[in-house]
């Protein structure tokens, strides 16, 4: 090969410093790269954030998460939903030592369940009477709590929380207690789908009970939980509804399923006469 063909193809002049240049830029950009992925992956991604420390949307949201999670044994959780400057009667820390005082009485505590009654707003805030339900087995307590949240900007938190005595009867009352309707239906439902534990059900029925037993409701829930995966099933609320005797009282029961791929709600309507339940009807879908 001549001089002319090697000129002609050999490679073109390189200017080096350029080069350098280059490469240092395209090595600090791998470097932010590598430095700011992790943070986009752990951080910009919705899907990584766990649920529990989302803000609540509503009023019974804010009651719901400070008083499950500082009855749970999340004090941290519990803390986060007070306001800035709230100092309530009833701290994390004091749910946490009811809890362990009925985990003591009861041997223990296998799960705790809420009923959130109705927002009325006050000149101190929103207020919302609760209940929070301490479960072992079949068995399980109960504690009233009054709670009251504030509102600023579609953001709620709670300013504070007591909890509600039971008054001791005078001397003039009867020492007969008795039987609130809506907490027996409240009871019943509860030991079947929450302690699913039907046996127990039963012995809060009437001896003329008719309708829907326990032992199916459990059926269904087992049932749809070898359909949906590992479920968590739970009263939704417990409301009065008409009834067509004057005996009975019913209520309206909604109980919740949530399960891995799905969660449905589903409607019941349990009737109480005197101190028993009498009847049990509705869920449709389920049964």
């Amino acid at each position: 090969m001549d001089e002319n063909e090697n000129n002609e193809f050999a490679d073109p002049p390189r200017k080096w410093g350029r080069v350098g240049v280059m490469a240092a830029a395209w090595a600090a950009a791998l470097a932010l790269g590598a430095w700011v992925a992790p943070g986009f992956a752990a951080s910009g991604n919705p899907e990584n954030q766990d649920p529990r420390d989302e803000d609540a949307t509503d009023a019974n949201g804010a009651v719901w998460s400070y008083l499950r999670y500082g009855s749970n044994e999340d004090l941290d959780r519990a803390d986060a939903v007070l306001c800035d400057d709230a100092s309530p009667v009833l701290k994390p820390s004091d749910l946490d030592s009811i809890r362990e005082s009925y985990s003591d009485s009861l041997g223990g505590i296998t799960d705790i369940d809420l009923d959130i009654g109705d927002p009325v707003t006050t000149s101190d805030g929103i207020s919302i009477p609760s209940t929070v339900f301490y479960i072992y087995q079949g068995n399980q307590r109960s504690e009233d709590f009054v709670v009251t949240v504030q509102e600023s900007g579609g953001a709620y938190c709670v300013s504070n929380a007591v909890q509600v005595s039971e008054e001791e009867p005078s001397s003039d009352e009867g020492t007969g207690e008795a039987v609130d309707p809506k907490e027996l239906a409240t009871d019943f439902m509860r030991a079947i789908v929450v302690a699913r534990d039907p046996n127990s059900a039963v012995a809060f029925q009437c001896s003329s009970y008719a309708g829907v037993t326990p032992q199916d409701v459990d059926a269904g829930i087992t049932e749809w939980a070898a359909t949906n995966g590992e479920t968590t099933a739970f009263l939704n609320g417990v409301n009065p509804a008409e009834s067509s005797e004057t005996s009975i009282t019913n209520f309206e029961v909604e109980i919740s399923l949530s399960g891995g791929l799905n969660q449905e709600s589903f409607a019941f309507t349990v009737g109480v006469q005197g101190d028993c339940v009498a009847s049990l009807s509705g869920g449709d879908g389920l049964i």
